[in-house]
C-alpha cells in the first residue's frame, strides 16, 4: 500500500532517483535523453525544489513519488515509472490542490500530452506557452492553472 507523508532530507538520493527515472519520460520526442540534468546538478533547485512544501509516496520505505509545492505553484511532481497508472500521481496531486487551494498553476512540455491530459483531468487549462532552454534543447512548454475547484 502506497503512503504519502511529509519530504525528509533523508529522502533526497530517492528523490533524485525517482526524478532522474521519470525524466526521460517527460522529455521523450523532444531532447536527447542523455542531455537531461540529474535533479541533484539542476541549476534552478533553489527555486523549485528547496523553498518548497514536499511530500513522497512511499511503498512500505521506498519512495516511488513525490510532488513540491510553492505558494501556488506545483513545481516538480515526478512518478517512477515502475509505479505510473497506479494513481500514486492523482493522490499527490490532490494533496498538493489541497494545500494551494485555487488558483494553483504547473508547467509541463508541450509534446508531454500524457502530463496535459494529467492535468486536464484535475482540470487544469492551458494558459499560455513559452520556449525554453533544456539541456541545449529548445523546448516548447504550456503553463497551466487550475482556476476553480
Amino acid at each position: 500500500m502506497i503512503k504519502i507523508r511529509p519530504y525528509f532530507e533523508i529522502d533526497w538520493e530517492a528523490v533524485c532517483q525517482v526524478h532522474d527515472r521519470a525524466q526521460p519520460g517527460e522529455f521523450a520526442g523532444v531532447c536527447v535523453p542523455r542531455g537531461l540534468t540529474p535533479l541533484a546538478e539542476n541549476p534552478y533547485l533553489n527555486k523549485i525544489f528547496y523553498p518548497c512544501r514536499k511530500f513522497v509516496a512511499c511503498d512500505g520505505e521506498k519512495v516511488v513519488g513525490f510532488v513540491a509545492v510553492y505558494k501556488n505553484h506545483i513545481s516538480l511532481l515526478y512518478i517512477d515509472p515502475d509505479y505510473q497508472n497506479q494513481g500514486v500521481g492523482k493522490r499527490l496531486l490532490r494533496l498538493a490542490l489541497n494545500i494551494i487551494g485555487c488558483p494553483a498553476w504547473t508547467v509541463v512540455i508541450a509534446a508531454n500530452h500524457r502530463a496535459r491530459r494529467f492535468y486536464a483531468k484535475a482540470g487544469f487549462q492551458e494558459n499560455g506557452s513559452f520556449d525554453s532552454l533544456v539541456s541545449g534543447s529548445t523546448c516548447q512548454f504550456i503553463r497551466l492553472v487550475r482556476s476553480n475547484l
